[in-house]
């Protein structure tokens, strides 16, 4: 199994649900700043990477586990991946496109956008990083549903 974690950045959300699926983030407390600013692409990643899907590491189910920033795309994404594991004789139930965009507050979307977008990181970043703690336990009920076959 394939699992895709996608959000409007892929630099967030997606990020932390697959870090805490792979592990590299607690799956029994909330991480303090200091150890979400360390996992990799956290608040990181920029506009030219949409649309790039990018591998984080294998789960204990061995498992590929992978991020990726789909903008405004979300709607089309299943359609086209669908449609491509169809044309090159891939088994579309191989893989996961799962959408962490629902779990997210206003204190992402702000400091995302003020950190990713515009390019104010002494600003935005302290935002996304209070929002997605606040955030955190919708997060990790996602990834834990997802990893352990849950969540459909």
């Amino acid at each position: 199994m394939n699992i895709v974690y996608h959000c409007f950045g892929g630099a967030h959300s997606s990020v932390v649900v697959a870090c805490i699926h792979l592990g590299l983030l607690p799956q029994d407390r909330k991480p303090s700043a200091e150890e979400l600013m360390a996992v990799p692409l956290f608040d990181r990643r920029t506009a030219r990477d949409h649309g790039e899907i990018q591998l984080l590491g294998r789960d204990s189910r061995g498992s590929q586990v992978a991020v990726m920033g789909r903008r405004n795309a979300g709607p089309i994404l299943r359609r086209v991946l669908a449609d491509v594991c169809r044309i090159y004789g891939i088994e579309p139930s191989a893989t996961r496109f799962v959408d962490t965009s629902g779990r997210i507050n206003n204190l992402m979307r702000v400091g995302g956008f003020l950190s990713r977008t515009l390019g104010v990181v002494t600003l935005g970043r302290p935002m996304v990083v209070a929002g997605t703690l606040r955030a955190y336990e919708g997060l990790r009920e996602l990834a834990l549903a997802v990893r352990d076959g849950r969540e459909k």
